[in-house]
């Protein structure tokens, strides 16, 4: 038996929801599985674009400190009892004279050589102390008499030294020359690095002079060469990014310094993209086969009419002339046809409207990639509220197709109740055979059940356009212009979006928000910047009591569950007031004196960025003329103090009113 055979013995229901089923789903999984890739790309692209830039701005802080090491040199060159000493010759005096400059300027290197390449005074110290340098040339390049900088190498793996020669000249001649230099050692790199996730790498050959890890230094390394482009490399079973930036010597061997960035970050990060794209596809199948469920009971209840059409067709061509049926059925299944025609074109247009969505969104994403700081955080929040909001707008116009199509299917459904009845009524007595098809059909039920049916699906679109307009009022990231906001919408829509968080989980029980509002009127903002703020500072609050509830046993969670209060205020200067507080673990006065400090954060690496209250900070105090402010006590909890002013001071735009999507017209 052929598969088209088998295909033409399935039922009509079947037949129709199974082609439709097949390919959607094909889609949805090609389509998710797709993002993930660019996705995961892009942010490759991005840790290499990154290592690459960590690699120029080391290169800029060496050349600042080859300055400030040349204005030192010459500033020891010019003193006036540097001279005095100098051209006296002696050496206690030179010492009692210099030791007491190299410690206030914190060189590791001071060496006097006179015109004759002799030397007259040599100081090492830290970790430059009884390291050997070629003092060949040291000498020959002092006695040349000029003025430059560069990288002094030392034997073995000893650190390197940042030189700087000066003449010292009396009102007539040259006395000496002097050489200065800061060792480049595991310290200054260090001091290179500061809190960032890089670490540096001095090596000369395949042997490393100074690093800001813990490497062997009596083994050899390989790292990229200095032309190369950015690297992966592993490292005590680390894997990292590195670049490498080559510094030339005097004596034609150079040293160089790898850059390194983990690559650990960007493999959580695709785990973790991998990990949405998966919970994406399922969510997309799930919804694709709930909907494709409901459509084969609808065409189900299609085909046993059909049916009873076939039969009345085989009994008329078997000779029974006295069989009739209603012919205004087939207006029907034509406008449900059409129906269907039409939100398949609907369904393709949509889609060429993603597709273009992507392509902006690629591109947004490219220049938000220019960025740093700061405003990297914040325009990519800016990208995911427009990919939100058209997100949104994409399933808003077939829910409203199918929402205000219900209305006429029950209006519809009512008409061919009240013929049946009338039917009924005119004709109480039906032919046996007929009889026997309403038993079989069961009438009373089919219209019990439909009726069910539509109440279902009506309560479903409904609360699918309510997620919509919760999407869509906290997606206004790209608003450019002040307008008059309802804040307490926009707080309730944040709740909306968070509410998955605070139902109870497997481990942590539910979290219970208290909301205390007051009588606010509309406020001059930026919405979508202040729905920002409640997104950061309510999933913090989260986090904290998600935190807390897993230190805490079974009892206490019961006598102190996790709790938010939420409460606002018309202060009497004319400002707005919100006030979110939690009853988590708190901060300690030194944890919350940082907190507004960008790349601050408590959260282990890959959760939290230290981005988040930064930005929050920046957009009410600078964007709103606002106060951030922050209460806590350690294991008592945090409270969070907005304050925005109801009217922004010396603004002359006219300002627009941003209309309540609940009181909106559907589309039909």
């Amino acid at each position: 038996m052929t598969l088209r055979t088998r295909y033409s013995q399935f039922p009509v229901a079947v037949k129709l929801v199974s082609l439709p089923l097949i390919v959607f789903l094909s889609l949805w999984t090609v389509g998710a599985i797709g993002l993930g890739y660019f996705a995961r790309n892009y942010l490759a692209q991005t840790a290499y674009k990154e290592t690459s830039d960590l690699a120029v701005l080391l290169q800029q802080d060496l050349q600042q400190k080859e300055k400030l090491l040349s204005l030192k040199a010459r500033w020891v060159s010019e003193e006036r009892s540097v001279v005095n000493a100098v051209s006296t010759g002696d050496r206690a005096l030179l010492l009692r004279t210099l030791l007491p400059i190299q410690s206030a300027l914190e060189l590791d290197l001071l060496k006097i050589v006179d015109t004759n390449g002799q030397s007259l005074l040599s100081s090492q110290q830290r970790s430059l102390n009884g390291v050997e340098f070629q003092d060949a040339i040291v000498n020959t390049t002092a006695q040349t008499g000029l003025e430059v900088s560069g990288i002094l190498l030392a034997d073995n793996t000893a650190p390197c030294s940042l030189v700087s020669f000066f003449s010292i000249k009396s009102a007539t001649t040259i006395l000496a020359n002097l050489v200065v230099g800061i060792a480049i050692d595991d310290a200054l790199l260090q001091q290179i690095r500061g809190n960032t996730s890089m670490h540096l790498v001095a090596f000369q050959g395949d042997r490393v002079t100074a690093s800001t890890l813990m490497l062997k230094r009596d083994r050899s390394w390989s790292f990229p060469q200095a032309d190369a482009s950015p690297q992966r490399i592993e490292i005590a079973g680390e894997t990292f990014l590195s670049k490498t930036v080559e510094l030339p010597s005097f004596d034609g061997p150079t040293l160089q310094i790898a850059v390194l960035k983990s690559f650990e970050e960007t493999e959580q990060a695709e785990r973790k993209l991998w990990g949405v794209v998966a919970i994406f596809g399922l969510l997309g199948g799930i919804l694709i086969v709930g909907v494709m469920l409901l459509g084969f009971r609808v065409t189900q209840a299609l085909s046993r009419r059909i049916q009873s059409l076939t039969q009345a067709t085989q009994a008329l061509a078997q000779g029974d002339l006295t069989i009739r049926l209603q012919t205004d059925t087939q207006d029907e299944v034509g406008v449900l046809a059409q129906g269907f025609n039409t939100m398949a074109e609907q369904l393709t247009l949509r889609d060429r409207q993603l597709s273009q969505h992507m392509q902006q969104l690629e591109s947004t994403l490219e220049e938000l990639h220019r960025t740093q700081g700061q405003m990297v955080q914040s325009e990519k929040m800016s990208a995911l509220g427009q990919m939100v909001a058209g997100v949104a707008h994409e399933i808003n116009n077939p829910v409203n197709f199918i929402h205000g199509n219900l209305s006429y299917v029950e209006r519809y459904l009512q008409d061919l109740l009240r013929i049946i009845h009338s039917y009924q009524h005119h004709y109480p007595h039906p032919s046996p055979s007929l009889q026997a098809e309403l038993e079989e059909a069961e009438l009373d039920f089919l219209v019990e059940d439909l009726q069910k049916i539509l109440k279902s699906m009506k309560v479903g679109s409904d609360r699918i356009r309510n997620i919509v307009i919760s999407l869509r009022n906290f997606s206004r990231l790209d608003e450019a212009e002040f307008k008059l906001a309802d804040l307490h919408e926009g707080i309730d829509n944040t709740l909306m979006i968070l509410q998955h968080r605070l139902k109870a989980q497997s481990d942590v029980p539910a979290i219970k928000v208290i909301k205390n509002y007051g009588q606010l009127p509309l406020v001059e903002c930026y919405p979508g910047y202040l729905n920002q703020v409640f997104m950061n500072l309510l999933a913090n609050a989260i986090d904290a009591l998600e935190e807390a509830a897993q230190k805490k046993t079974r009892e206490e969670r019961d006598i102190q569950p996790g709790t938010i209060w939420i409460s606002t205020q018309h202060t009497s200067d004319n400002w707005a007031k919100i006030m979110i507080a939690d009853n988590g673990l708190g901060m300690s006065e030194a944890v919350r004196s940082r907190i507004f400090d960008p790349f601050f954060t408590t959260k282990p690496i890959g959760k939290g960025t230290g981005l988040g209250l930064p930005i929050s900070y920046q957009i009410v105090n600078e964007k709103h003329n606002g106060k951030l402010e922050c209460d806590s006590t350690a294991q008592k909890g945090t409270q969070f103090v907005i304050q925005i002013p109801i009217r922004q001071p010396n603004l002359n735009c006219p300002l627009v009113q941003i209309p309540n999507p609940q009181n909106g017209q559907l589309q039909h």
